[in-house]
């Protein structure tokens, strides 16, 4: 029976998106026929299939897994808010001075017509729409069982997070004291040389390259000891106030953004590993969020100028904008990039295929220098050559696809990229008493992908490669020689029992 719904809902998703690819490949290259007032009502009416969209993807993905949140709903949520925030809004007729078609792209490039924004926008929603296609290939569970919590079902007493515990208690110190000591520098810096010189001036100079590097595993071990522990009251404790004092840090910094994820993949695993948050906590952390989307929107404010509190808090006082929709126009203005590629020509690239050059750097850029390649980051070259700008336009998945492959091959290039999504995030009713190092690898590998929604693949894959890659590496070595310790204890008690 559960086989049928399986095969039934999925077939759904299946006639959903072929439809869609056929209307895309039938829609794509008459966009431009369209008189400009047709374009307008176009726009508004693709604006509203964006939202649609949306709510079916996370819809048939809760009848498939019986649940919404996911780790692969919030993806899903960030890839529409990166590159189709503004279009979400326009939708229920919100819109601001600055949003995309209003004013010239990145200062002097033209402004977009109608034409050029609904090409965009049907490059997303295929885009979204052969993500979740891809997604759902391979999966197979189903439960509707919404009360299932693994809290109660095993001890939480076994060797694997015996292990896992003692492995993050020993690496917790290095790496909370370099988490710590990172945001300080960059909040020194940033008080003198303003929030963008952190990225784009030379002569800052910013905390060594050990701290960072260990910095990199703050939410994986936070993640390794609330697991590791059974989530026990102190250990909970522990890890929330951690991550609180980080979160103050990084909005001293300046960082109105990175934490975000941390915050929601914590308030997840909470959800459904320790305890099951109702309504008055539900009330909470909406209130929560309100009053952080205040602080965000004035971060960002006074960023350049060094952050304070009082700043923040003359911002706050004086700010008339709706914080919440000023954040997501901010986030949707990614679609600018796509945009970009859909009116001057999506192969602009003159360095080859990004995706490959992204996995060989992502250990190192220094890999380029070494083989002697004439080879460049495409988010760098975008920004700095293309747009001649000094600070970054960000990039996205989609533009990454398009700017490669072209948007007739894009659809089946999504479809490969939601295969790799299901796999990272594909952690629900794994009993974190039993896989915890399965549900540890998605999680922290989820946290670092849902940044290519608003970035380039080479600086996830050099993410990933610094997050999960050494977290694991440190793990094996310290589970070979956790392993060998005992196993020359239990020798010891057999040639000298007592």
């Amino acid at each position: 029976m559960i086989n049928k719904k399986v095969n039934l809902r999925k077939l759904n998703i299946f006639i959903v998106s072929i439809t869609g690819l056929i209307l895309f490949y039938i829609l794509y290259p008459n966009l431009n026929l369209f008189t400009s007032s047709d374009a307008e009502r176009l726009v508004f009416i693709f604006s509203w299939l964006g939202i649609i969209e949306l709510i079916y993807i996370i819809k048939s993905w809760r009848n498939l897994t019986g649940r919404y949140l996911t780790l692969y709903t919030l993806f899903i949520v960030f890839f529409f808010l990166f590159n189709y925030g503004q279009s979400l809004l326009w939708a229920i007729g919100i819109h601001t001075e600055g949003e995309l078609g209003k004013t010239n792209l990145y200062y002097y490039l033209s402004v977009p017509t109608n034409s050029d924004i609904l090409k965009t926008q049907l490059l997303v929603l295929i885009s979204g729409l052969m993500i979740h296609f891809g997604a759902t290939l391979l999966k197979k569970q189903v439960t509707n069982d919404e009360n299932f919590h693994f809290s109660r079902l095993l001890p939480i007493d076994n060797k694997k997070q015996k292990i896992l515990f003692d492995f993050v208690i020993l690496l917790a110190p290095i790496v909370v004291i370099s988490e710590y000591y990172f945001l300080i520098v960059n909040y020194q810096n940033a008080q003198i040389y303003g929030y963008t010189a952190l990225y784009y001036n030379d002569d800052v100079s910013g905390a060594n390259v050990i701290f960072k590097i260990f910095s990199r595993l703050f939410l994986p071990v936070l993640i390794g000891m609330l697991i590791g522990s059974g989530y026990r009251t102190n250990i909970v404790r522990l890890v929330y106030i951690l991550f609180g004092i980080d979160v103050i840090l990084s909005l001293l910094v300046g960082d109105r953004g990175g934490w975000i994820y941390s915050l929601i993949l914590l308030i997840i695993c909470h959800h459904y590993y320790y305890k099951k948050i109702r309504f008055k906590q539900t009330a909470i952390f909406t209130i929560m969020g309100v009053v952080l989307s205040y602080v965000s929107v004035a971060v960002v404010a006074v960023r350049n100028s060094g952050v304070s509190i009082s700043k923040i808090l003359n911002v706050i006082n004086n700010s008339e904008t709706n914080p919440i929709v000023g954040s997501i126009f901010n986030m949707g203005g990614t679609m600018k990039v796509t945009t970009v590629l859909t009116m001057n020509g999506w192969d602009i690239f003159p360095y080859g295929n990004t995706f490959l050059y992204g996995l060989l750097i992502a250990p190192t850029k220094d890999v380029i220098n070494w083989l002697d390649l004439n080879y460049k980051s495409v988010g760098g070259w975008f920004s700095q050559e293309y747009l001649g700008i000094s600070n970054g336009a960000g990039f996205s998945i989609v533009a990454e696809v398009l700017i490669n492959f072209g948007p007739y091959l894009l659809p089946f290039f999504m479809i490969i990229f939601g295969i790799f999504i299901y796999w990272i995030t594909n952690i629900e009713y794994r009993n974190p008493n039993t896989e915890p190092l399965k549900i540890i690898f998605c999680i922290i590998t989820t946290a670092v992908t849902i940044n290519i929604s608003r970035n380039v693949f080479n600086y996830i894959a050099g993410e990933i490669f610094y997050t999960t890659v050494q977290f694991f590496v440190y793990y094996i070595i310290f589970r070979t020689f956790f392993t060998r310790k005992v196993k020359i204890k239990t020798k010891v008690r057999e040639s000298y029992p007592l």
